[in-house]
């Protein structure tokens, strides 16, 4: 629990090095990381009644929803961002019969967001005009996901806490960027397809999966994580005695071992590819994402030397997690924000080699690891998912024998 708390500490401090700068300088990142270390460690004491909790969860949403409303004080510069209007001019488009991604955001940026952010955008859009309004939603459900459940428990209840009140989530919510918010339904997914006890719910979970990764292209690495991780999970059919016996004509039917990893691997990789392709039937051309790949070569499009590291970063990653091992949701959890954080820690080193120093690094790149590791933080205390039998996603739920 420590190291996990120091861990997800560091990773908080890290992404929110920029804001803090804006607001004070490098001390405030100093104190930013005590603050949230201490805090989260003593969580393993504290026992607050029920009514605390809920008062906690009430005054920080409220706080959240106002600091959104209000938007950033003039005194902060620099704190700006068009990935909300990146969202709602491509929705806008969209809702027009016009391709969304011939647009340009008021900072005259091509439209970079997957199709997989327009299809999670599209409700708060149509609701309220605005697609920034899903980093409300999105940090709520962030809630529920900690806890494993509707009940809220100390320990992931002030861990939530703590990172809804970082300075990096409090400036997304001010500008309406989304880093952090974006990446939570890939973590309830993962949750999801961890907790599946039927093909019918390990199916859904999977095309959930393949949505909620379907934002941003590095977070196709969470679904080999993912897959993986319930490939090499141990069958359930040799505990069949252990199980109530409700559950044993589930479990006949579960796929098991590899072949359940290909199946979540297989339709969140279908998933994306429905998403995707309709959008370059007309010419790759038009398909403004593809710019993203001109950070790394110098070029757009699918560059053979972003293949080429593509295919390199995976072969890593699956020989990694076939020697980890990563089968619970708190192994899970720490897998997938070390891949993420790997942003931050590529631009850090560009720039420490360039400049000598990481101050002009963008080391908010890695902010969609802090909710993976708040999850595997409340994750690891001893609760392993393949000892819970589910009929649905995520609160009801109940333990089995081992």
């Amino acid at each position: 629990m420590r190291a996990g708390a120091l861990a997800l500490g560091a990773i908080l401090a890290v992404v929110s090095t920029f804001p803090a700068m804006s607001l004070g300088g490098p001390p405030a990142v100093v104190g930013v990381y005590v603050v949230i270390v201490a805090l989260v460690l003593a969580a393993d004491v504290a026992r607050p009644p029920r009514w605390v909790l809920g008062g906690l969860v009430a005054v920080v949403a409220v706080g959240l929803v106002v600091a959104f409303v209000l938007g950033p004080p003039s005194w902060t510069p620099g704190l700006g961002s068009d990935r909300a209007d990146a969202l709602d001019v491509a929705l806008t488009r969209l809702a027009g019969g016009l391709y969304p991604y011939t647009g340009l955001t008021y900072l005259g940026n091509p439209i970079t967001p997957l199709p997989g952010s327009l299809v999670l955008a599209a409700p708060f859009w149509a609701l309220t005009g605005h697609a920034a309004w899903q980093n409300v939603a999105w940090t709520l459900v962030l809630l529920p996901v900690l806890n494993g459940g509707w009940r809220l428990r100390p320990a992931p209840t002030l861990l939530w806490a703590l990172v809804a009140i970082t300075p990096e989530v409090a400036r997304e919510f001010l500008v309406g960027d989304d880093l952090v918010s974006s990446v939570v339904p890939a973590v309830a997914a993962a949750a999801w397809v961890l907790r599946a006890r039927s093909p019918l719910f390990l199916t859904t979970g999977a095309v959930a999966l393949g949505i909620a990764t379907c934002t941003r292209p590095h977070l196709a690495l969470v679904v080999v994580i993912v897959a993986v991780a319930v490939g090499l999970r141990p069958s359930r059919r040799g505990r069949k005695a252990s199980l109530p016996a409700s559950t044993d004509s589930n479990d006949a039917f579960l796929p098991q071992g590899w072949r359940a990893g290909l199946l979540v691997g297989g339709i969140a990789a279908l998933t994306w590819a429905v998403l995707i392709v309709p959008f370059l039937l007309g010419g790759t051309d038009r398909f403004s994402p593809l710019h993203v790949g001109a950070k790394v070569t110098g070029e757009r499009g699918l560059h053979p030397a972003i293949v080429g590291i593509a295919v390199l970063a995976l072969a890593l990653l699956v020989a990694a997690l076939v020697r980890l091992r990563p089968t619970t949701e708190s192994a899970v959890g720490w897998c997938a924000a070390a891949v993420l954080i790997a942003p931050t820690v590529l631009s850090a080193g560009f720039w420490l080699l360039l400049t000598s120093s990481v101050w002009q690094a963008d080391l908010t790149l890695g902010a969609g690891a802090v909710p993976f590791a708040a999850w595997a933080l409340a994750r690891s205390r001893g609760e392993d998912p393949s000892a819970l039998v589910t009929r649905g996603f995520p609160s009801r739920r109940r333990r089995v024998s081992a």
